[in-house]
């Protein structure tokens, strides 16, 4: 049995959790969201907007930064880098019966093995996402919506208020937690994560890992053995003399 052949199936080491794409889309997201909050937090409260001041400054940096919150998903779903954090968005959008198990009891969950992500982490992607996208076009209408649409105004700043006490209270959560685990923060700055912790916590998502690895190597070697083939010296004959 060649080399690849007995290492198949057996794997060591750290797994990547996120590659560069995915970091970078993310804190860049997370700075752009926290400068949010603070320059929202300025704006909303009259302490702070008088003790800050510049509130024309403030307000302008509040507005584009938030048309900016949707450029790094852009960029990152847009190009050829693509692929592994399009593959984390589908997994968002796909709940399995132990995703559901983190919103109950241990002892009334089923049992499933864990993927990538648990149920906590999707809810707060679809919450944050969702929140996002109603922060965007209720901020776009209070900033450049004509005069007429006073009424359409007045309704966006109430949503708008709203969302932003909501998504202050779900960053504040979302902060918590990664805190708490510091394994999964971790491998949001290195982009990798320990074996050991992935098999314990995430066991169906270290299996999907693994098999794709596994369907790697098979299809390498099977590459390999055809360039051998086309390489090997020819056979020559041999003529018996009588």
């Amino acid at each position: 049995m060649s080399p690849a052949g007995k290492r198949r199936g057996k794997h060591y080491g750290p797994i990547e959790r996120f590659d560069k794409v995915e970091r970078a889309v993310h804190w860049s997201t997370a700075i752009l969201m926290l400068e949010l909050i603070v320059t929202g937090a300025i704006l909303y409260l009259p302490t702070l907007a008088l003790a800050v001041g510049h509130r024309g400054f403030i307000e302008t940096l509040h507005v584009y930064s938030g048309i900016a919150l949707v450029v790094p998903i852009t960029v990152g779903v847009a190009g050829p880098w693509r692929e592994k954090l399009v593959a984390d968005l589908r997994r968002f959008d796909r709940w399995t019966k132990a995703d559901w198990d983190w919103f109950h009891r241990k002892e009334r969950r089923s049992g499933a093995p864990a993927g990538k992500f648990n149920g906590g982490q999707k809810a707060e992607a679809a919450f944050v996402g969702g929140g996002i996208i109603v922060m965007l076009a209720t901020g776009v209408l209070m900033r450049f919506a004509p005069a007429s649409w006073i009424n359409w105004q007045q309704g966006a700043t109430l949503v708008h208020d709203v969302g932003f006490f909501a998504i202050g209270v779900g960053v504040a959560g979302h902060i918590y937690y990664a805190l708490s685990r510091p394994e999964q923060l971790k491998s949001m700055l290195s982009g990798t994560i320990p074996r050991a912790w992935a098999t314990k916590n995430t066991p169906a998502w270290v299996a999907e890992v693994d098999a794709d690895a596994d369907q790697k190597l098979d299809a390498l070697v099977a590459r390999a053995s055809v360039v051998d083939s086309t390489q090997a010296p020819p056979q020559v004959g041999v003529t018996s003399k009588i």
